[in-house]
């Protein structure tokens, strides 16, 4: 009998120990998404994430130009789908690099690149 209630309980902890790992929360998608190839310069930027969370940092880098401004407030409150203005970009390669917090208190980072090609 208290072989089978410490099976069960271990099988519970292990159960809810690998549930609390795969659970935080990601980036599911991006506008422009990572590796795109614009004819139009966008004029926002969009990022959902898997869950809600608080965007805590952003930047936005040209390759050959360096950091290009952008106005940007850390979230105060968590959200799933976060869109910023982009200013007028010009044609080159682009890096995004953002930090979130998740409902956890999980930090996350990540970068996505797109570039804007020239009109011919």
């Amino acid at each position: 009998m208290l072989k089978a209630s410490f099976a069960r309980l271990l099988a519970l902890g292990t159960l809810l120990f690998s549930t609390a790992l795969f659970a935080h929360t990601g980036l599911q998608g991006s506008s422009p998404a990572d590796g795109d190839e614009l004819s139009q310069p966008p004029v926002e930027l969009k990022l959902q994430f898997s869950g809600k969370v608080r965007l805590m940092r952003v930047s936005l880098e040209k390759t050959d130009r360096g950091e290009v401004k952008l106005a940007f407030m850390p979230g105060a409150v968590a959200e799933r789908d976060i869109s910023l203005p982009l200013p007028a970009l010009e044609a080159g390669d682009y890096t995004v690099s953002w930090m979130a917090m998740g409902g956890d208190g999980h930090k996350m980072t990540g970068n996505l690149s797109f570039k804007i090609v020239a009109e011919k």
